[in-house]
């Protein structure tokens, strides 16, 4: 069977295929109307050998990925709480809260009042433990004489030393946030005058749905505005803000990087080819790839995210290599003579699509969901637009010749300027590339700190920062994870790690603060009972009438009742049960407040005890991207390996002058990273995957045909090359680090290979 009815029913076939993924991409995107994913903690590594620490950090980042905290105010009470009422007036039907009825607080001690027997503060606890029965009677007779002089709730007889009254003021201390009439305040713990309205917003659905985001955004800045007005402060701090801002930088940046492109790729091809058909159709190759790489991606993962589609973007000047080759190699031909002319280019073509691929499937090597869904994404699309160039290109190219233009002839000449360089030359070149690369190892430095990556608005984390002073609550990127085998062995746990971090002066925010497991409130409650039969018979004597004093409640309080009151909401999320499995053991995290100073964390980190471990997350991935970083180094040299083995199939012991180039480019490319400054980490480790595939399509072509003469080769080449550095070479002005880092790898690397291929061809 002739190549041309092959290819016309492998058309016909793909044709089918294209139009399925066409509809999926439609029902996806318009009519279940869904929206590219943009948590940016989706594209970090789980940590497979700690999977507890990545669950636990998921349902904490899960439990305020709602919720948007807003402090008003900056002068007295009164101000703060009418730029309040402002600022939740212009928010309109936006559910919120700052007011807190009087219901609400009796609904707490109503709870709490039953089992107070059983709550003992730790200072409490260590009072009935030490001091005499005098000791008690004397502060007991003060507290009736001086009733405003501390915390009490209900009669004198009932709680005569005030151990309820101390133990929620105990609990009022873990929060800043006060209720002043009415309304929930706080103080700057810097300049005490200055107080703040605490709003809290609660988004209905999740704060990464783009749709929820642009609804709120107007009415979040009406009310911004509006408290702004009176003269207040307005810090706002959540989830939501910072998935919002990804979210337009990404949606810029597809724009950007698209458009900018998309429009370099068009004025290149109309001027090698001087036709829109070869415009349209290699534009129909990139569509067709980009498709047919959105729908594999949906199916294999679900759910595409926003710096997929960014990188994608970038895609388009390497699918746009295809279309290039085919029509530089088509030039000066007659319509009858391109099956003939593709039949010598398809092993040519082929093997350069494989290389590649190849680079593109090493990134889904490592444990990063983001990497792989773009190394799926990458891969597909490649191999789309394609076998979209091989199996339609020849059915709709035209009828008549495609004439050479003045631009074409002169682009594909440039290849003569290069010297063949004889052995004092090539001698001579490597010579000074390597005192290139003994300046960059001088200079080289390295780190793979995770907040490298950090990319979020200046303002938005100084905001962030901001409220983290006011509020002084607990940091998210250092906690305990405690499990145990039931409810109360994971509070009993709980309390003794509490107990730990006291003793080292850590301040801790544990479930256990206000859920003592039932052997402490048993134990406490006994405590207190035995104390107050020794202390009744002194407070008897000493005023002379007979006292009785309450008994001790029986009331306890258990977990399925504590989970589901009002009382548990300021540290219900930290209460993770079984994580989802009803198999598994309860879980819970306790978090940390000041505990950022180096010596606290080594004594955290030696801290040993069952069923509790320490997760440091900035440390842990930091370490996790280093890991990395040298695994995919190692991954480079085998990719190395297999295109050398890939290149010696078709060139055999001239494959070593396709594949040398690259591997020069990518050692020059770290190099001049280093010298400019650039702290090397993974991101700058991973794009040279890419450039392995890419340099190498350059050595294919040019030794295919190596002569100093042959135009068609190096104006392939250098389409090639242009695109993609109009493409990746826009990555490097993204606002995201790690794409950065990649478009700038690959601008650099790409440049490198394409200066160095020729030097390293055949002599005419």
């Amino acid at each position: 069977m002739s190549l041309e009815r092959v290819t016309r029913r492998l058309a016909g076939l793909w044709l089918v295929l294209v139009l399925a993924c066409v509809a999926h991409n439609v029902w996806y995107w318009a009519v279940a109307k869904r929206a590219p994913v943009t948590d940016m903690l989706a594209m970090l590594p789980r940590d497979e050998q700690r999977p507890l620490a990545a669950e636990a950090t998921q349902a904490l980042a899960d439990a305020g990925a709602r919720r948007i905290s807003v402090l008003i105010g900056g002068g007295t009470a009164s101000d703060a709480g009418r730029a309040a009422d402002a600022f939740l007036k212009a928010l309109g039907d936006v559910p919120a809260r700052h007011h807190v009825d009087d219901a609400a607080q009796n609904a707490w001690l109503g709870f709490y009042a039953p089992a107070r027997s059983g709550l003992l503060s730790a200072s409490a606890r260590e009072q009935l433990a030490q001091a005499s029965a005098a000791q008690l009677a004397d502060q007991a007779l003060a507290a009736l004489y001086q009733p405003v002089g501390g915390p009490r709730v209900g009669a004198w007889a009932d709680d005569p030393i005030g151990l309820f009254g101390q133990w929620l003021a105990e609990r009022g201390r873990i929060s800043r946030v006060r209720v002043l009439d009415g309304r929930l305040m706080l103080n700057d713990p810097a300049a005490s005058e200055h107080s703040y309205a605490l709003v809290l917003i609660e988004l209905a659905g999740s704060g990464f749905e783009i749709a929820a985001q642009r609804a709120l955004q107007p009415k979040l800045d009406a009310a911004t505005e509006a408290a702004k007005q009176l003269g207040a402060q307005v810090i706002t701090a959540g989830v939501p803000l910072f998935a919002a801002a990804a979210s337009d930088q990404a949606e810029r940046e597809i724009h950007t990087i698209g458009l900018g492109s998309l429009v370099g790729i068009v004025a290149l091809t109309l001027l090698a080819f001087r036709s829109l058909r070869p415009r349209l159709l290699v534009a129909l190759s990139m569509a067709v790839g980009l498709t047919v790489a959105s729908s594999v991606s949906l199916l294999v993962f679900g759910e595409l995210h926003l710096v997929t589609l960014v990188f994608g973007a970038s895609l388009l000047g390497v699918a746009e290599n295809y279309g290039s080759n085919y029509f530089s190699a088509r030039q000066g031909l007659q319509a009858s003579e391109r099956w003939a002319m593709l039949a010598r280019q398809i092993p040519i073509v082929s093997l350069a699509m494989a290389t590649t691929v190849i680079g593109y499937a090493l990134l889904a090597l490592p444990p990063f969901p983001g990497l792989r869904q773009i190394a799926v994404f990458s891969a597909v699309g490649l191999m789309a637009a394609f076998v979209t160039v091989l199996w339609w290109f020849p059915l709709l190219d035209g009828r008549g010749r495609l004439q050479p233009t003045r631009f074409a002839d002169w682009l594909g000449s440039r290849r003569a300027l290069w010297p063949a360089l004889g052995r004092r030359g090539f001698t001579i070149l490597l010579l000074l590339c390597a005192l290139l690369l003994a300046w960059g190892a001088s200079r080289l430095r390295v780190d793979d700190d995770i907040r490298q990556l950090q990319s979020a608005p200046t303002a938005l984390v100084a905001q962030q920062r901001e409220f983290a002073r006011l509020m002084q609550a607990p940091g998210l990127t250092q906690f305990f994870v405690v499990q145990g085998r039931t409810e109360q062995q994971l509070l009993e746990r709980e309390e003794a790690l509490t107990a730990r971090l006291r003793g080292l002066q850590v301040e801790a925010q544990a479930v256990s603060d206000w859920l003592p497991s039932l052997r402490r409130q048993r134990e406490d409650a006994a405590l207190a009972s035995r104390r107050a039969a020794e202390l009744q018979p002194l407070l008897s004597e000493r005023l002379g009438q007979p006292v009785v004093l309450a008994e001790a409640s029986r009331a306890e309080l258990e977990p399925k009742v504590w989970l589901a009151s009002p009382v548990s909401e300021p540290v219900r999320a930290q209460w993770l049960g079984p994580l989802g499995r009803p198999d598994a053991h309860f879980t819970s995290v306790v978090l940390l407040k000041n505990a950022e100073a180096p010596e606290t964390r080594e004594a955290l980190a030696a801290l040993q005890l069952e069923g509790v471990s320490r997760v440091d997350k900035v440390g842990e991935v930091s370490q996790l991207l280093g890991r990395y970083r040298l695994m995919m180094s190692a991954v480079l040299a085998l990719g190395f390996v297999l295109t050398w083995a890939a290149l010696a199939w078709r060139f055999g012991r001239r494959a070593w002058r396709a594949l040398a180039p690259t591997a020069l480019a990518c050692a020059l490319t770290v190099a001049l990273l280093a010298i400019g400054g650039q702290v090397l980490q993974l991101f700058h480790i991973l794009p040279l995957l890419i450039l392995l595939g890419l340099g190498v399509d350059y050595g294919i072509f040019l030794l295919e045909q190596p002569g100093r003469r042959e135009t068609q080769p190096f104006l392939s080449v250098t389409l090639a090359a242009a695109s993609t550095l109009l493409s990746f070479g826009l990555l490097a002005l993204s606002g995201t680090p790690a794409l950065r880092a990649f478009g700038l790898t690959l601008l650099i690397g790409v440049f490198l290979a394409w200066l160095l291929t020729p030097f390293f061809m055949p002599h005419d």
